[in-house]
């Protein structure tokens, strides 16, 4: 009989102490879940041969991984940043990196009753048009989805100054062209480009702006922010059967058709800048530079190559920076296979064609 108490006792002791394990790692699993990510600390990084680059890890959504049922490639940004690193373009520290936009300043562009409501779980997974986890707390939200949107917007701020300091500025995020003044769809919750202008207005900037978006997804809400705004000029050059639809009149639309090669959609484009760069005279020139027309692109119908979206990119460059004209440069959409190679090798285009 003592015998079986002490088994019974042992029996006891170990059951109690694997309970004790296994809610020890629930804990630490738990602490892990909810842990919020992390966030770099500010910089003004520094311009490379006229053109400052904004990056942060901090543009990365979390949805505890259920982003990646949305087709844009979260790892994108960190790719680029990656390539041109390895590729001796650019050091870690030559990154601009931007804290997130306070929400007074989203609320002074955007509708606030909008900007309060994406606080909401559902609200915001519509906006996304990806799923949000109804457990999801506000400040779970805002850490993880809110606050990396924008850190984005605070980089195209960033590049932005950087613009018009040094010549270019580019913003390895950002591009959200499908938000409107009071919602957001397309994966686009706050308007980086508006809240970009705003802030260039706020700091005495008034010269006249050109808008150039090349994505295959028309800009509907850069057209719906500045449809009665004289001093911004708003062109897309889309695929004319995609989302969003019905589509926004803007300034100037080029609706193209599914299997546009390199050379019939550069050919359009030249001949629309020469045309808009001598019609709005542009201070500043925005391009919202999606990787979403490449021929892998699984949302597109377009048959561009890499090579056709680096040509895109350098058309707008140089139309730009030959008539001494600063240019900001966002990256937009893009989700298949070759976009963050496509779009690192436009980037490393651009800053060897300021070293030459």
């Amino acid at each position: 009989m003592t015998e079986w108490n002490a088994y019974k006792r042992t029996r006891r002791r170990r059951g109690l102490a694997l309970a004790a394990a296994l809610l020890l790692l629930c804990i630490l699993g738990a602490a892990a879940f909810t842990k919020a990510p992390h966030r770099p600390h500010e910089s003004a990084g520094r311009p490379v041969h006229g053109a400052l680059v904004a990056y942060s890890p901090g543009y990365r959504v979390s949805l505890f991984g259920l982003e990646r049922l949305h087709p844009f490639d979260i790892g994108k940004m960190d790719r680029i940043a990656d390539q041109l690193v390895d590729a001796g373009l650019l050091t870690k520290d030559d990154f601009a990196v931007a804290d997130e936009v306070p929400v007074e300043l989203l609320e002074q562009v955007h509708d606030p009753a909008y900007i309060r409501g994406l606080r909401d779980a559902e609200t915001l997974g519509r906006a996304l048009e990806a799923p949000v986890p109804g457990f999801m707390t506000p400040r779970m939200l805002d850490e993880r989805v809110l606050g990396p949107f924008r850190r984005q917007v605070g980089g195209t701020v960033l590049a932005a100054r950087g613009a018009l300091e040094h010549g270019v500025g580019i913003n390895l995020g950002g591009g959200f062209h499908h938000a409107r003044p009071d919602m957001g769809h397309g994966f686009c919750i706050f308007n980086d480009v508006a809240v970009a202008i705003a802030v260039l207005r706020s700091e005495g900037f008034d010269g006249s702006v050109l808008i150039v978006d090349t994505d295959a997804h028309q800009g509907d809400g850069d057209h719906a922010f500045f449809a009665d705004d004289p001093t911004v000029f708003s062109f897309s050059m889309h695929q004319e059967s995609l989302f969003p639809s019905p589509k926004l009149r803007g300034d100037r639309d080029d609706g193209l058709w599914g299997g546009v090669t390199d050379a019939e959609f550069n050919g359009r484009l030249a001949e629309h800048l020469d045309e808009l760069l001598a019609e709005v005279q542009p201070a500043l020139v925005i391009h919202v530079a999606g990787s979403d027309v490449l021929n892998d692109d699984p949302l597109t119908g377009y048959a561009m190559t890499p090579e056709g979206l680096v040509e895109r990119d350098l058309k707008v460059f140089r139309a730009a920076h030959d008539n001494g004209v600063p240019l900001l440069h966002v990256l937009a959409g893009g989700y298949g296979p070759s976009s963050a190679d496509a779009q690192a090798a436009s980037v490393a285009a651009m800053l060897e064609a300021l070293a030459d």
